[in-house]
């Protein structure tokens, strides 16, 4: 009889650079990869982070961890727990000359360009089940041409998320549509939107659309109220947070552009220079040789 999908306890052991399937039985501290993640709890309650907001789950949640994103794993209690993890490069499911249905399924998702549920109870989602135990009894029995069976599961999982994220869109929508009555809860929704996405790639015409106004009305709407525009208030926002990054960690000016929401290092760094006066290692040492006087 074949095994249910908890009672598939193993790990893969010729697991290659293009994905990895393990069982994790420990506290993991906030890290990032260049992989997609998706956890299964198959053990204990465990406290997840991702994206600086935390949440506890239970056995048979699944939580989808992006590329490039900020997570950890924890104990709840000293409580032993259990996880299925599955990372994959998404280098991996691109054909050498990207095809149009490739980008605009996977790069939707690793772009933040469609909203996905991170938690959810998959014990509930048969098809999607049905995909994970596939794809590890084909990683576990390694029969001819499994690779490309694995493959294919991986293309499976994308295009579940896809939908998923389709169905949870509309409901979004819907529940904004309902409260977006006024120019202040529009801006409510948008300081939100802000400060959950302010790492990523944002226009302008994004976030209008997210409020369900036209462009030029938008820009209007918000000078009106903000006394800048849009793109200001979101440099602002991002400024705030790297001189936050600058002075309580140890990460690198290209990084510390990343985590902003900024492409290129030298545009941050020009950027950065216009609104205070210095570069950001100059704040950066300014601001070490301070706390190094206020402890004195």
């Amino acid at each position: 009889m074949q095994k249910s999908f908890e009672e598939q306890y193993f790990v893969s052991g010729d697991n290659d650079a293009s994905f990895k399937i393990f069982i994790h039985e420990h506290s993991s501290p906030l890290h990032w990869h260049k992989y997609l993640e998706i956890l299964y709890i198959l053990e204990g309650k465990v406290r997840v982070g991702i994206g600086g907001r935390e949440t506890v789950v239970n056995p048979g949640t699944l939580i989808f961890i992006n590329a490039k994103e900020e997570h950890f794993t924890d104990f709840i209690n000293h409580e032993k727990h259990k996880i299925l993890c599955i990372q994959f490069d998404p280098d991996f499911l691109y054909t050498i000359k990207g095809i149009d249905h490739e980008m605009k399924y996977i790069s939707s998702l690793l772009n933040h360009k469609v909203r996905y549920p991170v938690y959810m109870d998959a014990r509930r989602e048969r098809e999607l089940l049905e995909i994970l135990n596939e794809l590890l009894r084909e990683v576990e029995e390694k029969k001819n041409g499994y690779e490309l069976v694995v493959k294919a599961d991986f293309y499976k999982l994308i295009v579940w998320y896809y939908r998923v994220a389709e169905k949870f869109w509309k409901e979004e929508q819907d529940e904004r549509i309902k409260y977006l009555g006024n120019d202040e809860n529009r801006l409510k929704m948008v300081f939100q939107y802000v400060n959950e996405n302010y790492m990523y790639f944002i226009t302008t015409a994004d976030v209008a659309d997210y409020v369900f106004l036209s462009y030029p009305y938008f820009c209007k709407m918000f000078k009106k109220h903000m006394k800048i525009t849009f793109m200001e208030y979101l440099n602002k926002v991002r400024m705030a947070q790297a001189k936050k990054l600058l002075v309580y960690t140890d990460f690198n000016i290209s990084d510390i552009a990343a985590k902003t929401g900024y492409r290129d290092q030298n545009y941050f760094s020009r950027l950065f220079k216009g609104m205070f006066g210095i570069t950001p290692s100059e704040y950066r040492k300014k601001e070490a040789e301070r706390g190094g006087e206020d402890g004195t």
